[in-house]
């Protein structure tokens, strides 16, 4: 398909005009100028050196092509208000989410109450790690990202921080030694194998920044950003990990998986929530915004 070289402004006020046969009043319709009008439609003229338009005693008159053009016009303008129909439509009638892996059981209740709240949107999630998401973010293939603290983000992310919403755990399988002990150290973690997520995960980052600022070096045992696999895993006595709290109820009730209670410190995790600045805040966003402050009652604005 060739690129089109009209001005498709002067093809709607061409229509305008001829439908109202009066340059002043496709002027006041649509809200320009009298003079305005008058330069678009000899510009289109000038452009396909063609005459669509006579006026005598102040009155508009279509040549043979004006007419031919008025019905091309009115089929375009009609064409258009069906695109902005579509357009608006999907406005009002889509959201897409992207949610951190580790999140997204906890955060399931609130995308089951936006859906209850507004049953004719339609809600799309994609799980991904924290980086990827924002990037993706950035790329406007998201509205909303919710995800774990982001470091140095980029400026183009307006960010709402929920702090300290969960706690991270560490946790083993029954059998493992450590589960003994009334508390574990810290260097006592960094001889078992640490089932980890992948390179770009903030949950990764997390774990391993805690055992660098105590000058330890854990050992990598598996990497996974499937959350149920790395629980069979830790349940199968692989190794242990670090792992958010709702994440791991289940398992803690039937006893397959222990906490391992750490002596000096308590890891708890917060959530951002990610806007691209550069999109324009829908009335589904905000509602969608709305019902997150509900759930957790306030939020802090980072940037």
């Amino acid at each position: 398909m060739r690129l089109p070289h009209i001005n498709p402004q002067h093809i709607v006020t061409f229509f305008f005009v001829a439908k109202e046969t009066s340059f002043s009043l496709a002027s006041e319709k649509l809200c320009i100028t009298q003079s305005a009008v008058t330069q678009q439609i000899r510009a289109l003229e000038l452009q396909f050196r063609i005459k669509l338009i006579n006026v005598r005693r102040k009155r508009v008159y279509l040549t043979k092509a004006g007419e031919h053009l008025m019905h091309l016009a009115e089929q375009f303008l009609s064409q258009t208000i069906i695109i902005e129909d579509y357009l608006k439509s999907y406005t009002f009638n889509n959201l897409n989410v992207g949610i951190a892996r580790s999140l997204t059981r906890y955060l399931t209740g609130i995308i089951e109450t936006f859906r209850d709240l507004h049953p004719s949107v339609r809600v799309t999630v994609r799980e991904a790690p924290s980086k990827v998401l924002a990037k993706e973010l950035l790329d406007f293939r998201h509205d909303i990202c919710l995800v774990g603290t982001l470091m140095q983000p980029s400026e183009k992310l307006k960010i709402f921080r929920i702090p300290h919403v969960e706690k991270l755990v560490f946790v083993a399988g029954s059998g493992c030694p450590l589960v003994a002990g009334q508390t574990a150290e810290w260097k006592d973690l960094a001889r078992y194998p640490l089932i980890l997520q992948s390179e770009g995960s903030l949950g990764r980052k997390t774990v391993l920044e805690c055992f660098k600022s105590r000058g330890l070096e854990p050992i990598i045992g598996t990497e996974t950003d499937n959350v149920e696999w790395a629980k069979d895993l830790v349940c199968q006595g692989k190794g242990i990990a670090l792992m958010f709290l709702p994440n791991v109820k289940e398992e803690l009730e039937r006893g397959t998986l222990k906490i391992l209670p750490i002596a000096d410190s308590e890891v708890t995790y917060d959530i951002d929530i990610l806007l691209n600045r550069e999109m324009p805040q829908t009335p589904v966003m905000e509602a969608f915004l709305t019902v997150i402050r509900e759930r957790f009652n306030y939020i802090i604005i980072q940037g």
